[in-house]
């Protein structure tokens, strides 16, 4: 819900100031610090695309089916988002964005050292594991949406992510499997993002996009990580006769080469037809 709220306004101007609530009070005892959530994913990342290093939480430069360069992700957001992400809006002239990113990230650990000198217990349980724990599984999302990259060539929606059709986490994520067409209109209400994919096959099919069936994000992250590559190559949906016409193996071979970090000067990668 914060995520979908943050894109789409819960409430009307005329009460505006209630869509601070969720951001700022309701969503810290769930591990998201005051504030940080949407210069992060809606200004820098939805921006920038997943294109390194701009993105901060691009998954571009990582092997991306390596556990310890999972860890590095997520322990580089951990720790350094609290200095990168202020220091990326004041690169980008957003001076009072920089200013209440830096705030509510000093209001944190303020209210963190202040709570804990009262109440360690309440404190670790209340504010620190769950930020540990919520950072870890946002950045395993994150991760696990953009984990397979067409190397080379433009940057774009479609090579830097793929869509999870038709699978029961829709149901709770307003549809943000659709993943492709999230980050083309991360504003398209939740409710006509399947007519848009719809609409845009044959784009998809254009830009050899990568669409599954049945599976959700979480899914394609752990069987990455454990090697089953194989299954995931059986939830894929062909969007054309070219798609259609590949074997399982050749799907293996390309989602393997999608796992390899991406580097600019990088050529197309001739296995992508």
């Amino acid at each position: 819900t914060l995520h979908v709220t943050e894109h789409r306004p819960l409430f009307r101007k005329e009460h505006a100031w209630m869509n601070a609530f969720l951001p700022w009070v309701i969503c810290v005892p769930f591990g998201v610090p005051f504030g940080l959530y949407r210069p992060h994913h809606v200004v820098m990342h939805h921006v920038e695309d997943n294109r390194s290093p701009k993105d901060l939480s691009s998954t571009e430069p990582y092997q991306r089916d390596s556990m310890i360069h999972f860890l590095a992700y997520w322990l580089r957001h951990a720790i350094l988002a609290w200095f990168e992400l202020p220091l990326y809006c004041l690169q980008k002239r957003r001076y009072s964005l920089a200013a209440r990113t830096s705030g509510g990230a000093v209001l944190f650990w303020i209210a963190v050292v202040t709570l804990w000198r009262v109440n360690p217990v309440g404190t670790l349980w209340i504010f620190v594991i769950p930020f540990f724990f919520s950072s870890f599984l946002i950045m395993f999302g994150n991760w696990s949406q953009h984990i397979f990259v067409v190397p080379g060539g433009a940057r774009d929606s479609y090579g830097t992510t793929y869509n999870c059709a038709w699978c029961p986490d829709n149901c709770m994520t307003y549809n943000d499997g659709y993943h492709i067409l999230h980050h083309l209109n991360s504003k398209l209400h939740w409710s006509e993002v399947p007519q848009q994919f719809i609409r845009t096959l044959r784009e998809h099919a254009k830009k050899d996009a990568l669409t599954f069936q049945g599976i959700g994000f979480f899914d394609v992250g752990l069987a990455v990580f454990t090697g089953r590559l194989g299954w995931l190559a059986e939830h894929i949906v062909p969007l054309n006769a070219q798609q259609a016409a590949r074997s399982n193996s050749e799907w293996q071979v390309i989602l393997r080469e999608r796992l390899r970090p991406v580097r600019k000067s990088q050529p197309p990668n001739s296995l992508i037809k």
